[in-house]
């Protein structure tokens, strides 16, 4: 696997990964956009794979759902 697959597959599973964090715990887009101060059209791009958000917007979602990085990773299988 070169480095633009693996870049796409991470990716995938973050967008995934994030997307199903917050139905599990019951908020709309605009419900997360306006507790985290961001654009909800910017969530759903970064939900739907249409982009790569900085690692601090990643981290100030996980933040607001009290959850590090790591915790996160462990768990995506759940969230997907």
């Amino acid at each position: 696997m070169d480095i633009k697959q693996y870049s796409k597959l991470n990716r995938l599973h973050l967008g995934k990964g994030l997307q199903g964090l917050r139905l599990l715990n019951g908020y709309s887009l605009e419900d997360l956009a306006f507790y985290i101060g961001k654009d909800a059209a910017y969530l759903s791009r970064i939900e739907n794979m249409k982009l790569s958000p900085k690692m601090e917007t990643v981290s100030e979602i996980l933040a607001f759902y009290e959850m590090t990085l790591k915790e996160f990773y462990d768990k995506l299988d759940d969230f997907i």
